[in-house]
């Protein structure tokens, strides 16, 4: 029985002194006696329901868990200062953290894409001197006590979270690295986020090749359709006649041809007698031309030249 407690608190001693993994309640339950842990605790990924971890007031590592998608709750109602980082992340069944006594991080603390943490509150936390990051679908974020942040504060939860209270925070200079207070977040992972972000800048970049693509064809039309219209129109050859020779027009009225490729000119055309082997004359007093067996008798000159009359009358004779 000596030997046994013995070498029980000789197993105690040796998790208060260095680094310890939990996989299960069995193993939180090694650190009753502890009041101080010289390493760092790790909550396995294989850990599932919920761990509780009494009477640890100091952690001199960090704190961690992380992919522990089985796990319920975390409980360490006496845990007052940790030294290295908290990390809590990706822990998807996870809906309790307890930590009422927590005042002091000397490092970061880091809670991110839990997504069915709706509430988180840290009571008595004072100082966080790394960065504090809580990025979830928190519907309440509860930091009353806070008196110092030395890092970048980061704090994103759903729609229905209100920032009022840490911007309050904030007027009161508690964040010295800057400060970040958003609601409306999904609680996805910042891989998952990283991811959205690359294809929404390779979607945009689509689109806007297609845009460039499409204005690129039309200026190339509108720059062809330019270069046509500069060319000047083929011109059809037309017949010159002379002013004392009359067209052959069939009825007095334009042809067909004519007056389709050129209706301008059809309109101010006239009609003109038709000429060939058969000469009209407007007159009535006109001698026939003897043929070739007949002597010439005489010979009439015609008046050339305007007159009153309607008829051209012979003004001498041979």
């Amino acid at each position: 029985m000596i030997a046994s407690v013995w070498q029980r608190a000789v197993a105690d001693s040796d998790a208060c002194s260095s680094s310890v993994t939990i996989s299960s309640q069995s193993d939180a339950d090694t650190l009753n006696s502890c009041d101080t842990v010289d390493g760092s605790i790790t909550i396995s990924s294989s850990a599932s329901g919920v761990i509780t971890i009494n009477n640890v007031e100091e952690i001199k590592g960090a704190f961690t868990a992380e992919g522990a998608s089985e796990l319920t709750k975390i409980i360490a109602p006496d845990l007052d200062n940790v030294q290295g980082a908290i990390t809590l992340s990706n822990l998807n069944s996870l809906t309790t953290i307890t930590m009422g006594a927590l005042s002091q991080v000397s490092s970061s603390i880091i809670i991110t894409g839990n997504s069915k943490l709706k509430t988180l509150g840290f009571q008595e936390l004072e100082e966080v001197d790394g960065q504090l990051e809580l990025i979830g679908s928190f519907d309440s974020v509860s930091l009353p006590s806070l008196d110092q942040v030395k890092g970048q504060t980061t704090i994103m939860g759903s729609s229905s979270m209100s920032c009022s209270t840490l911007d309050s925070l904030k007027s009161d200079d508690v964040f010295e690295s800057g400060y970040s207070c958003s609601s409306g977040s999904s609680g996805l992972s910042p891989g998952a986020k990283g991811g959205i972000a690359a294809g929404a800048i390779g979607a945009v970049l689509l689109i806007l090749l297609l845009i460039w693509f499409v204005l690129r064809r039309r200026h190339q039309r509108q720059k062809a359709r330019g270069t046509q219209s500069t060319i000047p129109p083929s011109s059809t050859p037309s017949t010159v006649v002379a002013h004392d020779e009359k067209a052959p027009i069939s009825q007095g009225s334009v042809s067909p041809i004519e007056e389709t490729s050129h209706p301008e000119e059809a309109k101010t055309l006239l009609p003109r007698k038709p000429v060939g082997s058969a000469i009209f004359l407007d007159s009535r007093s006109i001698y026939e031309a003897p043929d070739g067996a007949t002597p010439v008798q005489e010979y009439h000159e015609l008046d050339a030249g305007p007159v009153s009359g309607s008829h051209q009358r012979p003004i001498n004779a041979y």
